[in-house]
């Protein structure tokens, strides 16, 4: 076992000493063959994307930092004394057990159906840990999964370290003022135990869950293009009949 250790961490290094060598290889072998096109994306890819030092008026690591914070807290109405948290937590107390909770209790089998659901090769949560974690561990990690879960269930409520986000700001429109705060949107890295969970919770609850028929986003099956295509229906019915149309926005 040390010895695989050992061997695996001499060739991740010898991997990230080659991984420049590889880039410029793959650069000059596109020159060499003539082709501007893979010439020019392989440029574009070994290039290091460039930060702004300003932004949204703001210069220097910390202020940047500061500002986003600032802007993210608002924009997301982020809030620890709302008192919904409360509200709910006296109507569990109250209610006692919750009925039906018997069939929501989590078990290992289910935890391992779910692991193919995780996103792998993505950034981890502020936790550190990365989906591959808890996809190539051994099977007791998820006993210990499913009996957090449990816990979380029976008793309303989830530790705050799981649920806990790291905000990303992520440039809009590269070609136009990256100095601009309005330019960027936030992406929150959830940790991996967070989305786990919700998979779960949303795997008990889907077949309880109906939507109508008008809905076509974040929905199985569905698209966008569908949504496009029924209204140029409409619209063309309409004024093949010579009938007014109007819409808003």
């Amino acid at each position: 076992m040390k010895e695989s250790k050992n061997e695996f961490k001499y060739a991740s290094r010898a991997c990230r000493k080659s991984q420049q060598k590889c880039k410029a290889d793959a650069i000059a072998e596109a020159l060499q063959n003539r082709s501007p096109k893979t010439f020019w994306q392989s440029l574009r890819k070994s290039k290091k994307p460039w930060l702004p030092s300003t932004v949204g008026g703001e210069t220097g690591n910390k202020a940047v930092t500061v500002m986003w914070s600032k802007q993210f807290s608002a924009l997301l109405n982020s809030s620890k004394n709302c008192g919904i948290g409360n509200f709910v937590h006296q109507n569990i107390i109250s209610h006692g057990n919750v009925e039906g909770i018997d069939e929501l209790m989590c078990n290992s089998f289910k935890i391992k159906s779910l692991l193919h659901k995780l996103p792998l090769n993505c950034a981890a949560g502020k936790d550190g840990i990365f989906a591959e974690h808890i996809f190539y561990a051994d099977s007791r990690a998820c006993n210990h999964l499913s009996t957090l879960f449990n816990v979380c269930l029976m008793h309303g409520k989830i530790p705050q370290e799981c649920i806990q986000t790291v905000i990303v700001p992520i440039c809009k429109n590269k070609n136009g003022n990256i100095s601009d705060a309005g330019n960027y949107r936030p992406v929150s890295l959830a940790t991996i135990i967070s989305k786990l969970f919700e998979h779960y919770i949303l795997s008990c609850i889907s077949p309880l869950l109906a939507t109508t028929d008008n809905q076509f986003g974040f929905k199985p099956k569905h698209a966008t293009d569908m949504c496009i295509f029924l209204l140029k229906q409409t619209v063309s019915y309409n004024v093949n009949k010579d009938t007014p149309v109007f819409s808003a926005f």
